[in-house]
């Protein structure tokens, strides 16, 4: 049964998403994920200011493993206490989202018609939608398999202040060490397979380069996924990284501990001198093989 609050999408809308064909109907989206407490959700606050991108609160729908349609799911998107409260903070009722979960075939079709509903009550004149749910790392390769067209912005964070911050409960309940350091390698070693996979679709971000030098690094970002960029959209946000809890402070031991857990993935981005025969160093965008496709590009015009 159909629910007279919740509009329906015309069917090359709700594919748009799922097939390049419908790549002309509007831009397409991008989600911004990464480690908890890695600075997902600042940048999310931060990209909030441009007037042509909206974003709910975090949906998690890219989160879980089980497949889309099985009882399981709903039961974890329906009673799930934080995201009801994201779902009345976005403007969205508990029968309209229970209606939409029940129509749609697909994580894609979902994501289309609860964000056209997002937008239509909470930023009407947005042309575009990003979500930023940090934990959707879990199932960015599905998203970018499921939505052709979605690019993807990895925010990484040096491990011991991710680690200290996840040891102090911020996410949630305080995770044990050992945890905590796999919360942040699994998220960078799935990112690091989303982008071997699609490397043109795939940008990734310091976080301490984003409080370094904020507005250049919005204008490579907003580059990355076709938007304009203007300084006075972004002029007044505060630049500060979050104080550690005391409580959540790490000892020299479990500092080293952290950096040995996490050594491959603070080499990859930057965080610590690679050894000599090692090559890693800061985090860079550039899609293998550009250059010579270009050229082959240019030759063959």
């Amino acid at each position: 049964m159909s629910d007279p609050d919740v509009p329906p999408l015309p069917l090359p809308e709700r594919d748009a998403a799922a097939s390049p064909e419908g790549a002309g109907l509007r831009p397409a989206p991008f989600f911004v994920v990464g480690c908890v407490r890695s600075g997902v959700g600042v940048l999310r606050s931060t990209l909030q200011h441009h007037p042509g991108l909206a974003s709910p609160e975090p949906t998690h729908f890219f989160r879980w493993s089980e497949a889309f349609g099985t009882e399981p799911l709903f039961r974890l998107l329906l009673s799930n206490p934080v995201l009801q409260a994201h779902r009345e903070r976005d403007g969205i009722t508990e029968s309209e989202f229970a209606t939409l979960l029940r129509q749609c075939t697909s994580r894609a079709e979902l994501y289309n018609r609860y964000m056209a509903l997002f937008q239509q009550r909470r930023k009407p004149t947005a042309r575009r939608w990003f979500d930023a749910t940090p934990q959707n790392i879990y199932g960015a390769l599905l998203a970018a398999a499921s939505m052709p067209r979605a690019k993807f912005v990895h925010v990484v964070r040096e491990p011991t202040d991710v680690v200290a911050s996840l040891r102090a409960g911020r996410a949630g309940r305080a995770e044990p060490l050992t945890a905590a350091c796999a919360c942040w390698n699994e998220a960078v070693q799935i990112a690091s397979g989303l982008k071997r996979a699609f490397p043109a679709r795939v940008y990734e971000l310091r976080y301490e380069d984003l409080l370094r030098d904020p507005q250049q690094q919005l204008r490579l970002l907003l580059s990355f996924v076709d938007e304009p960029f203007e300084a006075p959209w972004f002029d007044g946000l505060k630049w500060q990284p979050a104080a550690r809890p005391a409580e959540g402070g790490l000892s020299d031991d479990e500092q080293v501990l952290v950096r040995t857990l996490c050594g491959t993935g603070r080499r990859r981005y930057g965080y610590e001198e690679p050894a000599a025969e090692q090559t890693a160093g800061p985090i860079s965008n550039k899609v293998p093989g550009a250059r010579q496709a270009a050229k082959a590009s240019q030759s063959a015009s």
